[in-house]
């Protein structure tokens, strides 16, 4: 029998390995990255948001504004999140400024802080995997956890300051000490799952999948009933200060719903087991207690259950209004998460922790400790396979999983080899990830330097359009529905990607931002081929400032530009700016060839950007014949069989006129100049360029411009 301080001291070690690692990992790859060009470059637009409504926070904490005049315009915006994660972010700042932190101190401790919570993670896996399957699953679970790629170390690692890498560890310790208590380990474990659980829903209020898996355990395992009731009490305290918040009406639902469930289910199973009901009616007793309670609620309540069901739909990309799923990446599901669909997808966002966790899913343990996790990380698989973003939920049960599949091959091993099998799969666990994780950790998805340069433009060379420059840090309470709100004298017309991060470097409003609002009209707005309507909806809704940035045309193909997006997101087909035509190389084979077509050049984004809105002496069209031509996968395409660049489009009509019946196709080849002479563009004049270079197909094109929005003559 091994000594308890030894015993103590390998898991002293085990751990601090582990989160060393994981630290490691999440910090030194991307430290370039994020603390660079003088400022501290968070990554993806969601965490320029919180440092946003930090820096808010702090200039009058411990209050907290319920409203941001500077998020949107017109009116300005409510805060839509949680306020666990911004005083998670706020406080040790604070303590560190002595309750007057400076704002490089505050964005600082707001980029290291997802880093330090990701190498978090290995302490609840190695707990959870010993208590349930034994130390070596424990090590080897802490050890996955440490080292996995994907989604999951992206949104925990230096510089992202959004609240996923809190919300996934809040959420894994809900289910982690539900688990222990579960397993018989003490009510305390039970009432620190309830913490976990309400600091959970105050940084994500609809996370309400959480509290509805706990309600699934207590219907499948009623004895977890008491366990589970004591934790929602808990989290239902701690959420009172998060309730008013935006889909907060929704937790609410949840934790009540669950907590009646769970009592309604202990006091029926404590009278099956005094009156000795037969073994069928006590399985069948929680089912029935779910279908009486489903059709109470659909009365009590139609309007919030209708509008959860409409939310969940919207979610899943089900409606017509869930333009937020089609052009969020974290929200596609995960075999079409990144460039590539399919497998390379699938890996990019999971990397290979998942592969050792699915033969597991297949076992059906005896503790319901066990079967709670199975249940959870199945829930969170099915979740992850809609959604990207739900990898932080389910990857770290898969790291429990993977743990317990090389605990599992380590002891069929002969005792006398198991140490040997152990080093080997630590030294493949770390060989297989490490490469990848370092590879995603240097990446950047921060403002590039040109962004940089336009925002500081921005505030430097327009005037506040808040009238004061203190407003930006004054303390606003929640706007109640129907009382008027701040609003910003004018706004700038953006793609929602940059909203937030204008916002904080530039002090300037956008029109649309990370909430997805105004996206619709900026979409209509780039794609719009009648200037003077483009510029009448500026100038009638408020606009004082354009800006087009190398993203917005077709530059590098399709899927390098935004342009496909917006025009799917209005319900159009890119055919009617694009075509794609085929041709036989010398070798005979079929070779792909972009075609731009007129309506592609007179759009608004094409014009400012490649002409600066001025206007252009086209260099006449080309002219396609075609015919289709079935390829061997069974795919019509088109394939050119002559082909003439003619000097002025007044030509093409003759073209047409003399072979009537032909199949034509009239474009440009080159998406940086228009082969087609186009008017200037009135009322807008371009005002910045972070590049002055003219643009050209054999260099990189990077430049952000500015267009001002002009009075009318």
């Amino acid at each position: 029998m091994k000594h308890p301080t030894s015993s103590r001291t390998a898991t002293i070690l085990v751990l601090a390995v582990s989160m060393a690692i994981a630290f490691a990992l999440r910090v030194a790859p991307a430290y370039g990255v994020v603390f660079t060009r003088g400022i501290v470059n968070f990554q993806e637009p969601d965490a320029w948001y919180h440092v946003r409504t930090v820096h808010n926070l702090l200039a009058h904490f411990p209050h907290r504004s319920g409203f941001d005049p500077g998020a949107l315009f017109p009116g300005g915006q409510a805060v839509p999140t949680g306020p666990v994660w911004d005083y998670m972010l706020a406080t040790p700042a604070w303590i560190l400024g002595w309750g007057s932190p400076a704002a490089e101190l505050i964005d600082r401790v707001a980029a290291w802080l997802p880093a330090i919570v990701g190498a978090l993670f290995p302490i609840p896996a190695f707990f959870l995997a010993r208590r349930l399957y034994g130390v070596a699953a424990g090590a080897f679970a802490a050890l996955w956890m440490a080292t996995g790629s994907g989604a999951f170390l992206w949104l925990t690692h230096l510089g992202l300051a959004d609240h996923h890498a809190a919300e996934g560890l809040f959420a894994f310790l809900a289910l982690a000490s539900m688990c222990a208590a579960v397993d018989r380990a003490g009510l305390r474990y039970a009432w620190l799952s309830g913490i976990a659980l309400g600091l959970f829903l105050g940084l994500r209020p609809a996370g309400i999948f959480v509290p509805a898996t706990l309600a699934c355990m207590v219907v499948l395992e009623p004895m977890a009933a008491p366990a589970v009731l004591r934790a929602v009490v808990v989290a239902g305290l701690l959420f009172l200060p998060a309730s008013g918040s935006l889909w907060s009406e929704y937790s609410w639902l949840s934790i009540a719903a669950t907590g009646a469930l769970a009592a309604i289910v202990w006091a029926l199973d404590t009278l099956a087991q005094r009156r000795c009901w037969p073994a069928v009616m006590r399985r069948a007793a929680p089912f029935a207690v779910v279908a009486v309670g489903g059709v109470a609620a659909m009365l009590a309540m139609p309007h919030l259950l209708g509008s959860l069901a409409f939310e969940i739909r919207r979610l899943l990309g089900r409606e017509a209004s869930s333009r937020m799923v089609a052009i969020v990446q974290e929200l596609q599901p995960v075999y079409r998460s990144g460039p590539r669909h399919g497998w390379p997808s699938i890996f990019r966002a999971l990397g290979v922790v998942w592969i050792p966790a699915l033969p597991v899913l297949l076992w059906r343990p005896a503790r319901p400790a066990a079967r709670l996790l199975i249940l959870w990380t199945m829930v969170m698989g099915i979740g992850t396979l809609m959604q990207v973003r739900m990898a932080i939920y389910f990857l770290p049960m898969s790291a429990v999983l993977a743990g317990v599949a090389c605990a599992w091959l380590m002891h069929r091993a002969p005792p006398t080899r198991r140490l040997l099998v152990a080093a080997a799969l630590a030294v493949l666990i770390v060989g297989v990830n490490l490469p990848w994780a370092i590879a995603q950790m240097g990446m950047s998805n921060g403002v590039a330097a040109d962004w940089q340069q336009a925002h500081a433009w921005l505030r430097a060379n327009s005037p506040d359009p808040l009238g004061d420059a203190g407003a930006w840090s004054q303390y606003f309470p929640r706007v109640l529905h129907g009382s008027p709100s701040v609003t910003g004298a004018w706004g700038v017309a953006i793609w929602w990607d940059f909203g937030y991060e204008l916002e904080q470097l530039a002090h300037r409003i956008p029109m649309s931002n990370g909430t997805q609002e105004g996206a619709g009209q900026m979409a209509r707005f780039y794609t719009e081929t009648i200037p003077e309507a483009a510029v009448g909806w500026l100038r009638r809704s408020g606009a004082r400032y354009v800006v087009v940035d190398p993203q917005g045309p077709m530059f590098a193909g399709e899927s390098h530009s935004r342009f496909p997006v917006q025009v799917r997101m209005l319900g159009r087909n890119l055919d009617t700016y694009l075509q794609t035509l085929f041709q036989r190389d010398p070798e005979g084979k079929m070779k792909s060839m972009p075609v731009y077509l007129p309506t592609y050049y007179q759009t608004m984004v094409s014009r400012l950007y490649l002409a600066d809105g001025e206007a252009v002496a086209g260099t006449g069209p080309w002219v396609f014949e075609t015919e289709p031509t079935k390829e061997p996968n069974g795919k019509t395409v088109e394939l050119i069989v002559t082909s003439r660049h003619l000097a002025s489009e007044a030509e093409v009509t003759d073209y047409r006129e003399q072979r009537p019946f032909a199949r034509v196709t009239v474009g440009c080849l080159d998406p940086v100049k228009s082969c087609f002479t186009l008017p200037a563009v009135k009322g807008l004049q371009r005002v910045f360029s972070s590049d002055l270079l003219p643009l050209s197909p054999n260099r990189v094109v990077h430049a952000v411009k500015i267009f001002q929005v002009m009075e009318p003559d």
